[in-house]
């Protein structure tokens, strides 16, 4: 069993797996910010983040047919570096480097040098991803990060507040392959006596503005996110200790996936939430337009993006 790999910064520390070179946990004191899931936990998803329906696609005259990963809705999920392991190029206590080359393979015949660093501060882990093309012909690259959030110690997602901003909605068939694009009513509140027993009830998604999640279930993508002035989108978890999750996306990300995990073990389920920063919406390489829905890094050129998870605000106890 391959080592984690822990950073220590005065009462934060986090734990980071060279497979998948994957973000397992992330605490301050003893408040859980990131925590393991079994699906993905905090690992690097690329060259394509989400599903790719059947596996299938084209790009500059070519067809390509992926591996189907996820067989129950026949598609290719999240990439090919989540369960290989990486190397670590350099290491101090508070930071880590992992880097990957990513070969041709079946269906992705393009050449990547991967590498993801970690650098943890007081309350706070910044990461910087790098995609250099390595081969001879444009490619299309897309990055994702999957950190599973906890809301408080031992509870339910269900009693935590969330905020996603982002003006669409992504919707989607059965197997998760988005259908169309919707952008929310910006004068459409959510009833405080809604019920809605559909996972498709726009009205339910719309996270905008911080809201309990409730019952609501989760595994959809957002677009269009809303930035600040530095150009960075932030998606905010409030637990009942009051304190906030602020994930942060810089401006190369076009989309934001959350789940709640509903399809795990019972003894998981809704336990954390997932809030995946993602360079393209799902399907991308399928349905997208290169250049616009999904980067095409010509040889000898870079992708490189920027995410962080910040803890904010004070317990109970220290208000008191």
């Amino acid at each position: 069993m391959t080592a984690t790999i822990e950073l220590a910064c005065d009462e934060s520390t986090a734990a980071i797996s060279p497979i998948g070179a994957s973000l397992v946990r992330f605490s301050v004191g003893d408040r859980p910010i990131v925590v393991p899931m079994n699906a993905f936990d905090g690992a690097v998803l690329a060259p394509w983040p989400n599903r790719i329906d059947g596996g299938r696609f084209d790009f500059a005259g070519d067809s390509h047919q992926l591996p189907i990963t996820e067989a129950e809705r026949n598609t290719a999920l999240h990439g090919l570096v989540a369960d290989v392991e990486w190397s670590v190029v350099e290491r101090t206590e508070s930071t880590v480097s992992l880097e990957y080359a990513l070969e041709p393979t079946e269906g992705y015949p393009f050449e990547f040098s991967l590498q993801v660093d970690f650098e943890l501060a007081e309350a706070e882990l910044r990461m910087r991803a790098r995609a250099l093309n390595t081969g001879s012909a444009p490619a299309p690259f897309g990055f994702g990060f999957h950190p599973w959030l906890s809301g408080g110690a031992g509870e339910l997602v269900d009693e935590a507040q969330l905020v996603i901003p982002a003006a669409h909605w992504y919707e989607t068939n059965e197997r998760l392959i988005p259908t169309g694009v919707r952008p929310f009513d910006d004068g459409t509140a959510v009833p405080a006596d809604h019920v809605s027993d559909d996972s498709a009830c726009m009205v339910c998604k719309d996270f905008r503005a911080l809201r309990l999640i409730g019952g609501t279930v989760l595994d959809d993508a957002f677009g269009q996110p809303r930035r600040g002035d530095d150009g960075w989108s932030r998606a905010r978890l409030k637990g009942t200790d009051l304190r906030e999750v602020i994930v942060g996306m810089g401006p190369g990300f076009r989309t934001w996936q959350a789940c709640t995990g509903d399809g795990l073990d019972e003894d998981l389920a809704r336990r954390a939430i997932a809030i995946e920063p993602m360079t393209c919406p799902p399907n991308a390489f399928a349905a997208g337009e290169a250049g616009v829905d999904f980067d095409v890094v010509a040889p000898g050129d870079e992708l490189v993006v920027e995410w962080s998870i910040v803890l904010t605000g004070v317990d109970d106890e220290s208000e008191a």
